[in-house]
This record gives structure tokens, C-alpha cells and sequence, in this order.
């Protein structure tokens, strides 16, 4: 009995091609139905590829012909956008051939399904980190590939993700303020460490913000014996971050902040 993937792959052949297929599939010896694989390989016909190989790649393991079967179903899943399934034949691969032939195509393309796999930020990351060590990789084993842009463009985004998603925590500190504990120093330590480990990510100055103003209401809502010293504190950062922002659109909101933290520290403008 055919597998539905075979069944699939059927859909969209002649009535020859069809029979070739099935009495291959079916009933044809290992060598019939690699032969095939490699011939519709080349035809990039992927779907139909899948099937013949699955089902001899036991067959030619620990022979040469064992790393073209893990590399043709390694892209034949890439192309089929199942990047899952890529990812299990391209770790085999790289596992195995340490000096292989496609060594270099299967790094990067394993790099491509982490990629691809990574969800939006609110959701578990652990893809994201996946693509970013496998990029990362493939920055140092080959910096002079003609990919290497679109790794780095590519790992751009994926640590801009992970910005994203410390941005949105350092977010939800702020805004829980004193609930159960000072998360204004939450929201701080949060951002600052973001700030530390994704330095060239979009939302650095907004990093610096949610720092200015956890400060700043940590300052406000804190014991008399603190505000003096946590004032002091704030309005440097204050001052930092107009210096450091001059264009901000935040400017006029923290002036007027950075006034407050003078009046409480008792110095006159």
C-alpha cells in the first residue's frame, strides 16, 4: 500500500509516469528507486522525490550513496517548505559527513530552517536561539561565501527579535511597578542587560527610556531615607539620555522629569 506522501506525489503525473512511478515505488529494487529519486531530483520534483528515498535510505547506509540520500532529502524538504523534517536529515548529515561534500550547503540551509521556524516574539524563543548559533556558525566556518550577507542580514533579525521580546518584559515591569515587589529595578536590570546583549538592535533608545522613567518612579515612590540618593541617581540618567538622544520625541517628558528630581534634591535652576 502506497503512503499518502507517495499517493500525493502521484497527483500530478501522466498516466505513464504514474505507472513508472508506482511499479517503482511498489515493486522496484533499491537501485530502481534511487535512480528515479536522483532523475526526478534533477527535474525538481521534490514531492515525489521523498517517498522512493525514505524508503531505501536504510538500505545504502555506511556507503557513499548514503550522503547524496540525506542531502537530496534534506532539500527536498527545504523545498517543501516542511522545515522540521529538513532540520532531522540536515543534523544527521552534518553529524555524520564532518568533511562531506555538501557540508557548507547543509550548514546554511539548517540555518534557513531555524530561520524560518522562528515564531513571533511573544512565543518561546527556542528556534530563534537555534537560528542564531547556527548562523552564527556559519558566519565564522565561512566568511567569504556568497551567502553570507543574507546570514547576516538574517541574524539581524533574529536578535532583533529577542530584543523585541526583552523589550516587551522590560514593558510589563514598568508597568507593575511596586505589585509584589519593585519591579521599576526589574525593568531596569531587563533593559540594561538587552542594551548589553543586542547593542546594535532597533530599540536601543527605547531601552534607554523605559530605564529613564523605571528610575525615575523609583525614585518617587520610594522611602524618604532613599529618595535623595535614588534623585541623584535619576536625573544623571536623565541627563544621559538627552544627551545621548538629542532628537527624542521623549525629550519634552523627560525635561520635565529631570526638573521634578532637581526640586526634590533642593537645587534651583
Amino acid at each position: 500500500m502506497l503512503s499518502v506522501t507517495a499517493v500525493t506525489a502521484m497527483a500530478s503525473m501522466t498516466k505513464d509516469e504514474k505507472k513508472e512511478y508506482k511499479d517503482i515505488l511498489k515493486k522496484g529494487t533499491y537501485e530502481q528507486k534511487y535512480d528515479l529519486a536522483v532523475r526526478l531530483f534533477e527535474k525538481e520534483e521534490y514531492k515525489k522525490v521523498i517517498p522512493l528515498l525514505e524508503d531505501v535510505q536504510g538500505a545504502y547506509r555506511g556507503t557513499e550513496t548514503a550522503q547524496n540520500i540525506l542531502y537530496y532529502l534534506s532539500v527536498s524538504y527545504v523545498k517543501r517548505k516542511d522545515y522540521e523534517s529538513a532540520i532531522h536529515y540536515l543534523g544527521t548529515y552534518l553529524a555524520t559527513y564532518l568533511r562531506g561534500q555538501y557540508l557548507e550547503e547543509c550548514d546554511f540551509m539548517l540555518a534557513y530552517c531555524h530561520y524560518k521556524l522562528s515564531p513571533e516574539y511573544e512565543l518561546d524563543q527556542t528556534e530563534t536561539v537555534a537560528a542564531i548559533e547556527q548562523l552564527e556558525k556559519c558566519l565564522m566556518l565561512y566568511p567569504y561565501s556568497e551567502k553570507i550577507e543574507d546570514v547576516k542580514t538574517m541574524l539581524a533579525e533574529m536578535k532583533d527579535k529577542l530584543a523585541k521580546r526583552e523589550l516587551a518584559n522590560a514593558t510589563l515591569y514598568y508597568n507593575l511597578g511596586t505589585y509584589m515587589g519593585n519591579n521599576y529595578r526589574a525593568a531596569v536590570v531587563t533593559a540594561m542587560n538587552a542594551m548589553n546583549d543586542y547593542p546594535d538592535c532597533n530599540y536601543i533608545e527605547d531601552f534607554a527610556f523605559i530605564i529613564v522613567k523605571s528610575k525615575y518612579k523609583e525614585t518617587i515612590e520610594s522611602h524618604a531615607l532613599k529618595i535623595q540618593e535614588r534623585a541623584e541617581d535619576s536625573w544623571d540618567e536623565c541627563y544621559y539620555f538627552l544627551n545621548e538622544y538629542p532628537e527624542t520625541k521623549h525629550r519634552k517628558e523627560v525635561e520635565k522629569m529631570a526638573a521634578h528630581l532637581k526640586k526634590i534634591q533642593g537645587v534651583k535652576n
